[in-house]
């Protein structure tokens, strides 16, 4: 494999890496702002991230917060519209899936604008830094399934 197409994957694997490290984020609540893991002193210090890095990914989050949010909202709405067409209108198939299409459409949008900021956010870490994101990451997953591999199933 090639150099590019290892870097390609080393940012979809920090970005799905940051799409775990930030449950909340996804969702563009205010809880997302529980967990900021570029202003936790514990991942600053073992991943290395300057306090530059820090303010940077943080004004990358400011600055989608507000469509993120958005987004979500409308989200919400075209889900809430689909549950009651399915509940009132049962019946009309057409209906239902125009709701479902549009439902479907504003998650992908969402999910764009998610996957954009974590690319931003990616960009600002060395390639060392994404290492040890993962490795913490990967550390965090295995104590918060009692010390099994993430990806391994319960016996």
């Amino acid at each position: 494999m090639g150099t590019q197409s290892s870097r390609s994957l080393s940012a979809v694997a920090v970005a799905a890496l940051l799409l775990v490290v930030t449950p909340g984020a996804a969702q563009a609540q205010p809880s997302a702002e529980r967990h900021k893991w570029w202003l936790s002193d514990k991942v600053k210090a073992e991943v290395g991230l300057t306090a530059d890095q820090s303010n940077d990914i943080e004004a990358i989050f400011q600055s989608m917060l507000p469509r993120l949010r958005s987004e979500k909202e409308d989200l919400d709405r075209r889900e809430q519209e689909l549950s009651r067409l399915m509940m009132d209108a049962p019946g009309d198939e057409a209906r239902v899936t125009q709701a479902v299409e549009q439902v479907e459409s504003v998650r992908a949008a969402a999910n764009k604008t998610r996957t954009l900021m974590l690319f931003k956010m990616y960009r600002v870490l060395s390639p060392d830094q994404r290492v040890k994101l993962k490795t913490f990451h990967d550390r965090l997953l295995r104590e918060r399934r009692g010390g099994r591999e993430p990806g391994s199933r319960q016996p």
